[in-house]
């Protein structure tokens, strides 16, 4: 042990730090997926692989890339905590409560939608067999009718979304979640019919961590909560079906049979992994001491949102700035990933650097504690849409690219369609699809007090003696 710490000091300091997050989750019963333990988990364990150096293009980081990634760090942790604080300033919980059926939700039209959507996704299999001639699993050659030299059009936009689909009907398929018996079933069933659909038509790793890494999270807040030990079988499983991947699409050569054996199960994911910080290091500190991409000033942030207006191409032609693929940046050919720290140091330096992880910190921690009180689709959908690219941002910003841009727009319509409006029914008053609280407030102006638990009751309600409430059949007593 002591010889391992001494060899590879980084690995096991960073090692301790994904530890914490794994014990702190399982002893203390703390959320794993909330927003600073997926983000030190995740950066941590893949950058104390990374420090392995079983491939000799990860060198150490220079003093300028160990400032930015250690300031991305302590900024989104200090906005975490700062929106925490917060919270617990204004007596606001900050434990993420059980799934209860949301007030008001018209969950018969959000599973209407779920199958327009599906029926778009569908369309763009459609496209595949036209182009391939069948599932492109089922062909005889699947990597090249996945390699960049075949053009679908437009049509990615619409296979790529099958986890979109995965999320629509994930969230309605829990019973804690959604009380209308058959919709959850028929739900239940489509997750899996488009995950296998799309594990068939477009075999990629991203299509599958997405729709596996979507589940496993609505799991933990709509059924129940999930251990450290299932989150470390499922990176297992996650290896496993990376390797299976990847030799569908003919990446390791035509090596003997022990180097490609090798290959398959070390190196290659390992430089899948290690790339995007030998990357970033790679681009701050250029061989040559001249950028290889000079600062954008948010015109690279925002080209996910610019993309559909031609914009972002414009600018790339026009001053000869990489596209999603950062070639100038590569250290080894077709390893072009890199940390989405490189991203925020582009567009503003260390200036970026220090706030974009700042106020996403702040962000993502507020929506999370919407978690910690009776919540609405929007809002864990939400949750479980960011959060998973806050546990990818190792590898890609995500924002930069327009479908996930699209899939944002998707759920929050989606979710306002079927959010019914608050109305008050003329004989007792009583407001249908109103949040907890807002039936307190309700209730006490109508000298109600039915299935009203005092911690539901209005700071400010004016109480004398005893007021005695229904819970759950058992009986409350607020003073």
């Amino acid at each position: 042990m002591f010889h391992w710490m001494a060899v590879y000091p980084v690995t096991c300091a960073l090692l301790l730090v994904v530890l914490f997050c794994l014990l702190q989750s399982w002893l203390l019963k703390k959320d794993f997926f909330s927003p600073v333990t997926v983000y030190c988990f995740s950066q941590c364990i893949t950058l104390a692989i990374a420090y392995l150096q079983i491939d000799a293009f990860m060198s150490d980081f220079k003093p300028l890339t160990w400032m930015v990634w250690i300031l991305g760090l302590v900024a989104f942790c200090s906005g975490c905590y700062v929106a925490k604080l917060s919270a617990k300033a204004r007596s606001l919980p900050v434990r993420v409560v059980e799934a209860t059926p949301p007030q008001g939700y018209n969950w018969r039209l959000h599973l209407v939608i779920s199958f327009f959507l599906f029926a778009l996704f569908l369309v763009g299999v459609v496209k595949i067999i036209a182009v391939a001639g069948n599932l492109i699993i089922f062909t005889e050659n699947p990597g090249r009718w996945m390699s960049k030299d075949v053009s679908y059009g437009y049509f990615p936009l619409l296979f790529s979304s099958g986890p979109l689909c995965v999320l629509m009907f994930g969230v309605a398929a829990f019973k804690k979640f959604n009380d209308v018996v058959w919709v959850r079933r028929v739900s239940f069933v489509m997750v899996f019919v488009v995950i296998v659909v799309n594990l068939l038509a477009y075999p990629n790793r991203t299509a599958l961590f997405f729709n596996l890494g979507f589940l496993m999270i609505l799991i933990n807040y709509l059924y129940k909560r999930i251990s450290p030990l299932i989150i470390l079988i499922a990176m297992a499983v996650a290896i496993l079906s990376f390797v299976a991947i990847s030799n569908l699409r003919n990446q390791y050569g035509t090596k003997g049979v022990e180097d490609k054996a090798l290959e398959v199960l070390v190196v290659l994911p390992y430089k899948y992994v290690a790339n995007n910080y030998w990357n970033m290091d790679y681009a701050i500190n250029p061989p040559n001491d001249d950028e290889y991409h000079p600062h954008t000033y948010g015109l690279d942030f925002l080209s996910g949102f610019l993309e559909f207006f031609r914009i972002p191409g414009s600018f790339r032609n026009s001053f000869g700035w990489d596209d999603a693929f950062n070639e100038s940046i590569q250290k080894e050919y077709g390893f072009n990933t890199v940390n989405y720290l490189w991203d925020v140091y582009k567009d503003f330096h260390l200036l970026g650097v220090l706030f974009f992880p700042f106020l996403c910190g702040i962000g993502l921690t507020v929506l999370h504690l919407k978690l910690c009180r009776p919540f609405t689709p929007r809002q864990v959908m939400f949750h479980v849409f960011f959060i998973y690219f806050v546990g990818w941002w190792f590898f890609t910003s995500g924002y930069k690219q327009s479908i996930y841009c699209m899939w944002g727009v998707a759920i929050y319509l989606v979710t306002t369609i079927c959010s019914r409006p608050v109305e008050l029914s003329q004989e007792g008053g009583e407001p249908a699809g109103q949040s907890p609280a807002g039936l307190a407030d309700a209730t006490f102006k109508n000298g109600d007090v039915r299935e009203c638990a005092p911690e539901c009751l209005p700071a400010d309600a004016p109480l004398e003696g005893e007021v005695e409430c229904e819970r759950d059949g058992k009986e409350d007593v607020a003073r």
